[in-house]
C-alpha cells in the first residue's frame, strides 16, 4: 500500500482485494509499521488534470473492514508472533496476546479458499473462535492441546480472536 494519489507518476496499483490482506499484515503482525492512508480509511474523491491538460476525476473508496483491522490491532495484536507460511497462496500467524490483552490468529488467502491447522498450545485448549470481520460465520474450537484449523475465504484475510473477548 503506497501513500500516493492516483496520477502520480510513483503509483503502485493494488487490486481493491488485495487492500485488506495487505493491511491485515502491515497493522496485525509484530513487525508492520502501523501506517494508514487517509483515503483507504475515509475514502476520496477530486478532479486531477492530467499531463496532455485534460481534468479526470478521481475516486478513491474506503477499504472494505480496515476499520475492523484497525480495531484488531489495538485488541488482539499482542505478544508473541508465530508464522505459518508454508503454502504459496495460503499463510497464518498468530499473536500469542499477553495477560492483559488476548492474541489472534489470521489466515490469508491470494487464491482458494484457505485453511491452516495450527497448534496453539495449553493456554488456548478448548477454546472457541469466532471471525473477528466476519467472514467466516461458523465457530472454531481448538482441542485438548490447543490445536485447531481455522479457515479463511478465497481472496480474503480472516481475524480469528477467542469468542468471550
Amino acid at each position: 500500500i503506497h501513500n500516493r494519489y492516483r496520477r502520480w507518476k510513483l503509483e503502485a496499483p493494488v487490486e481493491p482485494w488485495f487492500k485488506p490482506l495487505a493491511y491485515a499484515l502491515i497493522l496485525l503482525r509484530e513487525n508492520g509499521v502501523p501506517s494508514v492512508f487517509y483515503p483507504d480509511l475515509y475514502g476520496a474523491s477530486y478532479e486531477d488534470s492530467g499531463e496532455n491538460g485534460e481534468t479526470c476525476r478521481v475516486d478513491m473508496p474506503v477499504i472494505n473492514q480496515l476499520d475492523r483491522l484497525i480495531l484488531a490491532r489495538q485488541r488482539f495484536a499482542h505478544g508473541i508472533q508465530t508464522l505459518f507460511f508454508d503454502h504459496p497462496n495460503c499463510i497464518a500467524f498468530s499473536r500469542s496476546g499477553t495477560e492483559e490483552n488476548p492474541g489472534c490468529v489470521v489466515v490469508l488467502s491470494n487464491g482458494d479458499d484457505g485453511e491452516k491447522t495450527l497448534l496453539l498450545g495449553d493456554n488456548y485448549a478448548n477454546k472457541t473462535w469466532r471471525d473477528f470481520l466476519g467472514n467466516r460465520s461458523e465457530h472454531v474450537v481448538t482441542n485438548d492441546q490447543g490445536e485447531a484449523t481455522f479457515f479463511c475465504n478465497a481472496g480474503s484475510v480472516s481475524v480469528w480472536v477467542i469468542e468471550d473477548v
